[in-house]
């Protein structure tokens, strides 16, 4: 079955999206969205008058009245500060990154409800329009959503322990990093805080798996090695 392009257009309803004006007329703009059909953001649903070339966050909605398939770039008329129904901590969830604030980096979730990735615990750049995964770090008492780009807590601990030894395997059975290590480096070798760091090297420790030397880690012979 073969579906026509306002069915094709139907998919995204409920989503956002970073999209390129590929024309406009009197009445608003067409957005590219990589369709055989353009997305329509009508002049009233622009937060600014859009000009061809531009790239804009849009929400894909359908009209109540007429039941056609739009886009806004108003998008707190259909995105909440509050966290939905179900949502809980430690969720997986695709975000959107909107714009940046004072405090860190306003992301879409799920096409659904804002959430906030604070500065002070990211190691990366980020771009409006960049879409990646998050996870719901905190549901705050007044409903808003803290985000982080990293498992919470304890879960994500034992794959990345894994992640370590196979470091340590490829690179001589030792690796450079220990407390004195900025947090941005191990950031860059492992993508995580160095709090997660340092308690997925713990865990191996507490395993007999890696000794930490003040030159960094070095990986142990393995326990049926060291009992021949």
């Amino acid at each position: 079955m073969v579906l026509d392009k306002t069915e094709v257009l139907a998919s995204l309803v409920g989503t956002c999206d970073f999209l390129s004006v590929a024309s406009i007329i009197e009445s608003g703009a067409f957005m590219y969205c990589g369709l055989a059909k353009d997305l329509f953001v009508p002049v009233g649903e622009q937060l600014k008058l859009m000009k061809p070339g531009e790239r804009h966050i849009v929400y894909v909605y359908r009209d109540e009245k007429t039941g056609r398939i739009a886009g806004s770039s108003r998008l707190n008329k259909y995105l909440y500060d509050d966290a939905p129904e179900g949502m809980k901590e430690g969720d997986a969830a695709d975000l959107l990154i909107y714009t940046r604030t004072d405090m860190g980096y306003k992301a879409a979730i799920n096409g659904d409800c804002w959430g906030l990735l604070y500065t002070n615990e990211l190691f990366q750049e980020l771009t409006i329009g960049q879409k990646l995964t998050g996870y719901i770090k905190r549901i705050r008492p007044d409903g808003r959503i803290d985000l982080s780009l990293q498992k919470p807590g304890y879960e994500s601990v034992p794959d990345l322990a894994e992640q370590i030894l196979s470091h340590l395997r490829s690179s001589g059975g030792r690796c450079h990093l220990n407390d004195k290590t900025p947090p941005q480096e191990i950031h860059r070798l492992f993508g995580v805080s160095k709090k997660k760091f340092k308690m997925a090297v713990g865990n191996l420790y507490k395993q007999r798996l890696v000794a930490i030397t003040e030159g960094g880690i070095d990986l142990l012979p393995d326990l049926e090695s060291r009992k021949k």
